[in-house]
This record gives structure tokens, C-alpha cells and sequence, in this order.
């Protein structure tokens, strides 16, 4: 790759971003007269992108390092370590460089508004606002076209956000729901594009990773409340949006369900807040469609869509047998259920949260942990609301063990059922030491008898391995199994007890010699 390639008018506008939301004007006026006295030195761009150089101040040189692909990765050995004079003055010099005058880094944010303008001149993005969101897409399929995938695909995400942020700049007369729905189809425009090297190219880590990563800061985006407001404004926006979700919901593959999830979203988030017949015509129109869709391309995403807008028109139980009945939906990831259990949650519908939670227990058999906390999130949301659901909670749990093992014991811990959290571990052949000091505080607080077999036992298992350090183990045991007698405020037991373990280990010299340095012995 020649260095002359690296730095193109993509990457150049990105660090102008970068110093537009970075710099003040103080700092690019001082780094500025660093550059025109000619203090910055061995000023290079590797091919991959890394600017480094020296600059000189009162006889001292910084040392600065930049990535022109990621501007914000950036550091300067001086005191700032970022956002400092030095690193202004090289990213001058490397401009003039490669021929972007210094004056547009000083005034960076000047330079980026005429930027945009010249992009967006001919583009046709004054006609946005009067086009569906399909022509918005169109429109960013072709204002994208110079920018072609890599196999980092977080630079790639990054060159395509940089480029649409360019439009930010101009004057489209947006009204405010069409500016947050604008916002919202740049990151959709993303989303797709990853996708669809999903669908061309294998999978690997990088593009699996970043496609997640954009999701969830889409998700995030959709949560906040005055998006789903302002959203809400716009019922035609809506419909349109929605009908472009389908249209990605129809395209994905079992194992990708990434237009379901914002379509959920967008329903549970968004379309809940029309009004009552306004809410109820979409629903249904929805329905219809969907059910068009996953008959003649039953696919799980547009099963998944079509089963949650029935739950949302209040037929969870057909729903459910939509659901179950698809091929792949028992290998499906977690993010296919989380929808339904998050409705029932938001509309407090406990009893129908119960019924799907106790029918998709057995399909986490196989499931990460990270996917059984979520389920158990739900089930203790469950428990607290519809006594009966505690029950069901553990006989399914059971149902999963071993691997539900970790999480029963955590839930009698935090229900305090004591006496079955100690049997778990004594039958698992741990012992007090493994455990933080404030496991076991609440214990010795409230029921500080239940402790006596489990430091009892986990004392003669120590002094049975006859070593020192063991010895020490036991030691420690026998000075909190005091203080736990004295707790019941039974001494007597205490002195009983330890006067005959005295008595019969007193040819062990090595216990002889470390009960006397922790002062049991005299």
C-alpha cells in the first residue's frame, strides 16, 4: 500500500470530526504556531495509518501518536496526554503534507460545514425529506458507494458514519420527527450493510463482533424515551419504518435475527404509544402482512415477528405454538425470546410471563450462562409477583442442572434459605474458607447454628491432610467457630468441643505448634 492512498478526503474528513469535537480554539491557535514555526519533526504515516512525529517546545520534545482511521486513539508524551497543542500541530503538518491546508484543522468545524455542502450539492439530499425511508436508503446506498467493505469492519462502520455525519451539516429542512427517524435510518442503513456481508461472506469474529456491537447501540438508541416520543409522532414514518424491517426480517437466516430485534423494539418501544384505535389498525395490518411473510418464507425471524405482534393483540398462547412449532426455534438464541418475556414484563402480565417461562426452560439446556441469568431475571421478576411462579422457578431449575447448579445456589443465598444453601456446599465438598467473609455474615447473624457442621466438617477434613498449611486452615476455622458459640452464647459447647479436639490431636506437634501462634493455646 503507498502512503499517498492512505490519507483520502474520507479519512481527512473524519479527523477534522475529531478535531471539530475535540479541540478549543485556544489549543489550535497554539498548535497552529507550533506548525508555522516549524517545531514539528520526523513527521511519518506508517501504511497502516499511524501518525507518528516529534514536536519541539522550549528545547523539549513531545513524542504523538495518532491513528488516522480511529482519530480518537491518539496520545502525546506531554502532560495533556490528549486533545493537546502538540497533537494539533502535527495533524496540521501531516495535512499540508498530503495537501489539505492547515487552516482547515484550525478551523475545523468551518471546514466540515463546506464540506457537506459540497457532498450534498447535486447528492440530492435536499430532497430527503419528500422521499419514503426506501428512497433514504437508496440515497445512502449510492452517497456511500466510494467507501467499500474491509476486513476490520468497526474502520468500515466507522468510514460510513463519518461520511453520513457529513449530511448532518447541511441545512435539510427536516422537520424534528423526520430528523429522529433520519437518525434512526443511518444506523438501520449500517446494520444492513453489515448484514449483507454477513450474507456474502463467511462469518468471522470481526464482523459477527461489530454487527453486535451496532445492534446493541441501536437498541440502546430506541430505549431512550424522548426518541420513542418523538418517533411516535410520525405514524406514516412508522408504517414505513416497519415495512422496511419486514422487508430485513423476510431476508435473514435462522441463526440472524437482527431486523426482528428492532422490529420488537420499535413495536414495544414506539407503535404502543399511538393511540387506542390507532394502535390496534397498525397491529392488525401487521399481523396480516407478517402472516403473509412467514408462510411463503418461514423463515424463524418473520415467525418471531408474526408471533409477537399476536402477543401484542393478546394471543400469547397462539403465540407460543407459532413459536414452537418453527424447526430452528429451540437452538435459537436467547434474543429470539427476550421480546415476548420483556412485553409481559412492561404489561405486567405475570401469569402468561410464568407460562412462557416455565415452556422455554427445558430449550436453555444447551444455552451460555450469561443466557440462564437472563432467564432467571425473569423468573425472580415472576416469583415476586405471582406466588405460585416460585415453585415452578425451582422445579425448573432442577430440570436444568448440573448446569443451573451456580444459579440455585445464588438464589438460596439471596432468598436466605440458609440451611439448604450449607447442605449444597457440604454435599459439594466446599468449605467456609472458599467463600467471601460476607457470604457468610448473615449467617452467623441470623442463624448461626446452621454454620456449626459446615466449619465442624471443613476443620477435620484440614487437619486430616497432616501439613502445616492445612494446620493453619484449621486454625482459622476453630477461631470462627468460636466466635460462632459465642454468637449462640453457648461457651460451654465451645470449650467442650475444643478441649477434646486438643486432647485428640495432641501428638500432632506441627497443630500443637500453630493453635499456640493463633492463641488458642496457651
Amino acid at each position: 500500500m503507498q502512503a499517498a492512498t492512505i490519507l483520502n478526503d474520507e479519512r481527512w474528513a473524519g479527523i477534522l470530526r475529531y478535531v471539530a469535537e475535540t479541540y478549543s480554539e485556544v489549543t489550535l491557535s497554539r498548535g497552529f504556531h507550533f506548525y508555522k514555526q516549524g517545531m514539528v519533526d520526523s513527521l511519518r504515516l506508517s501504511d497502516y495509518g499511524l501518525l507518528e512525529a516529534t514536536v519541539e517546545e522550549f528545547g523539549e520534545k513531545c513524542k504523538v501518536e495518532l491513528d488516522v482511521n480511529r482519530p480518537t486513539i491518539a496520545v502525546c508524551s506531554c502532560p495533556a496526554a490528549r486533545g493537546c497543542k502538540h497533537l494539533a500541530a502535527a495533524l496540521m503538518a501531516l495535512g499540508d503534507r498530503y495537501g489539505y491546508p492547515a487552516s482547515q484543522v484550525v478551523n475545523a468545524k468551518i471546514q466540515l460545514k463546506r464540506m457537506a455542502a459540497q457532498a450534498a450539492e447535486g447528492s440530492g439530499a435536499e430532497k430527503l425529506p419528500e422521499l419514503p425511508v426506501s428512497g433514504w436508503q437508496q440515497f445512502m446506498d449510492g452517497y456511500t458507494q466510494t467507501i467499500k467493505p474491509s476486513y476490520d469492519q468497526g474502520r468500515y462502520v466507522e468510514e460510513l458514519r463519518v461520511r453520513l455525519a457529513g449530511l448532518q451539516q447541511t441545512d435539510i429542512a427536516f422537520s424534528a420527527s423526520d430528523r429522529l427517524y433520519w437518525e434512526l435510518h443511518q444506523q438501520l442503513f449500517i446494520l444492513r450493510k453489515l448484514a449483507e456481508q454477513q450474507y456474502e461472506l463467511s462469518v468471522t469474529f470481526y464482523t459477527s463482533s461489530t454487527i453486535y456491537w451496532v445492534l446493541d447501540h441501536l437498541s440502546q438508541w430506541l430505549e431512550l424515551p424522548e426518541h420513542q416520543q418523538g418517533l411516535a409522532q410520525d405514524s406514516k414514518r412508522l408504517e414505513d419504518t416497519l415495512a422496511y424491517l419486514r422487508a430485513g426480517i423476510e431476508r435473514e437466516s435462522d441463526k440472524r435475527n437482527q431486523h426482528f430485534i428492532v422490529y420488537a423494539a420499535m413495536c414495544a418501544g414506539v407503535a404502543e404509544l399511538l393511540p387506542g384505535q390507532e394502535q390496534e389498525k397498525l397491529a392488525q395490518t401487521e399481523a396480516a402482512a407478517l402472516a403473509q411473510i412467514s408462510e411463503a418464507n418461514a423463515n424463524l425471524s418473520s415467525v418471531a415477528a408474526h408471533a409477537y405482534v399476536l402477543t401484542w393483540l393478546g394471543h400469547s398462547d397462539e403465540a407460543w405454538k407459532k413459536l414452537a412449532r418453527h424447526p430452528s426455534f429451540e437452538t435459537a438464541s436467547s434474543s429470539v425470546y427476550q421480546p415476548f418475556l420483556a412485553f409481559f414484563t412492561i404489561h405486567q402480565q405475570w401469569s402468561d410471563l410464568t407460562d412462557w417461562l416455565r415452556q422455554l426452560t427445558p430449550f436453555f439446556s444447551r444455552k451460555r450462562l450469561d443466557e440462564l441469568n437472563t432467564l432467571i431475571a425473569y423468573w425472580k421478576l415472576a416469583a415476586e409477583h405471582l406466588p405460585q411462579a416460585e415453585d415452578a422457578m425451582w422445579r425448573a431449575l432442577e430440570t436444568l442442572l448440573p448446569l443451573s447448579y451456580r444459579v440455585i445456589e445464588s438464589l438460596l443465598h439471596e432468598q436466605g434459605k440458609w440451611k439448604l444453601w450449607i447442605e449444597l456446599q457440604i454435599m459439594q465438598g466446599h468449605n467456609p474458607l472458599e467463600h467471601r467473609v460476607s457470604m457468610l455474615q448473615p449467617i452467623e447473624k441470623e442463624s448461626p447454628e446452621l454454620l456449626l457442621p459446615y466449619y465442624h466438617q471443613a476443620i477435620e477434613q484440614y487437619v486430616r491432610l497432616k501439613n502445616r498449611h492445612d494446620y493453619k486452615a484449621a486454625v482459622k476455622l476453630l477461631k470462627r467457630l468460636d466466635k460462632v458459640y459465642k454468637k449462640m452464647k453457648q461457651p460451654e459447647r465451645w470449650e467442650a468441643f475444643f478441649a477434646g479436639f486438643v486432647q485428640r490431636h495432641s501428638r500432632l506437634r506441627a497443630l500443637q505448634e500453630e493453635l499456640k501462634k493463633g492463641k488458642l493455646l496457651e
